[in-house]
């Protein structure tokens, strides 16, 4: 297993001629006031041709002639496979495909996403996983769905930015949803490591190489928006597809 853990803030995992993988900022798009400036959130409440601009714009630089895939994320364990069927704004935090041609696209703001390619590009897969899709198994579901099309070790996924532990504070019912070590007291405070406890999950599943940016939404106010810090906000996006 390998562990890599050094930021991107530019944005890009992966740019081959089989597989194009990374996240967005929310800078260089044409939104205003809270959402400034690249609101790619479809179930914002910014307007939504200025998020439809802020897509197009974003997909045309990084995925041009791909067919973007999204979901409606309702923060649940539900995985879909994305084929030629698929319908888009589907209730669910994870899908996964082996069409080409197709750039799965997670929304996030302060929660967790994790994307997955195989050695070989045949395969790719996209999670959104905050807290309640942690606690009740989204990421060990997806390796196990994953695990039928190729074996964990051959598996690469990329952890991207969230609220890190020194600004999430969480009630003490969290002490019951996960181990002891996630958390840190400060000020009769609990914190919680969300991205330690996802990188522990794809550690115990055996995932062969670990990506793991571990930049934090809320601290970093000029690249990321935060629901936690600013409420009514915006929403970056990770991405991932295989080319033609």
């Amino acid at each position: 297993m390998q562990i890599v853990e050094t930021p991107i803030p530019h944005g890009l995992w992966l740019d081959n001629d089989k597989c194009i993988a990374g996240f967005s900022t929310r800078k260089g798009g044409v939104s205003s006031g809270v959402y400034e400036s690249m609101n790619t959130g479809l179930h914002s409440k910014d307007s939504a041709e200025n998020v439809q601009k802020n897509r197009q714009l974003f997909f045309d630089a990084v995925a041009p002639d791909f067919r973007v895939a999204n979901l409606k994320q309702v923060h649940s364990a539900e995985i879909v496979r994305v084929d030629s069927s698929f319908q888009n704004d589907v209730e669910a935090d994870g899908f996964y495909t082996t069409e080409k041609g197709v750039v799965l696209s997670v929304s996030i703001a302060d929660c967790g996403s994790v994307l997955f390619h195989n050695n070989d590009f045949s395969l790719v897969a996209g999670l959104h996983c905050g807290w309640k899709g942690t606690r009740d198994g989204i990421i060990q579901n997806m390796i196990e769905i994953l695990s039928n099309f190729d074996k964990p070790e051959s598996l690469t996924a990329y952890i991207g930015p969230m609220i890190q532990q020194e600004n999430y504070q969480v009630g003490d019912e969290f002490l019951g949803y996960f181990p002891k070590q996630y958390f840190a007291k400060r000020n009769e405070s609990f914190y919680f490591d969300l991205n330690s406890c996802v990188e522990d999950i794809l550690r115990e599943g055996k995932i062969g190489t670990i990506y793991n940016a571990k930049l934090d939404t809320f601290s970093n106010t000029d690249l990321f928006y935060s629901y936690r810090r600013d409420g009514q906000t915006g929403r970056m996006c990770s991405y991932i597809g295989l080319k033609r």
